[in-house]
């Protein structure tokens, strides 16, 4: 999925993307409920308003386009 998450944050370079290596920090895997890698938050003003769980580019397509958009709507 890493060339997957590169090209999204390459099309949306109003997004920042993170990526976590909950091995080496599994408080952080337990305190955001991390069950499957990858998994992907959204998040907008520190909240989530989005979660992906799973290597599904699509998916990850599709809901990366429309956090976009929404930022857009609210600017």
């Amino acid at each position: 999925m890493a060339p997957a998450l590169c090209e999204i944050a390459d099309k949306y370079t109003s997004v920042m993307f993170l990526t976590v290596d909950v091995d080496k920090m599994p408080e952080f895997s337990m305190s955001w409920d991390i069950k499957a890698t990858p998994t992907f938050y959204f998040l907008r003003n520190g909240e989530a308003v989005d979660k992906l769980a799973g290597a599904n580019k699509p998916e990850l397509l599709k809901k990366a386009a429309t956090i976009v958009e929404s930022n857009a709507k609210q600017s």
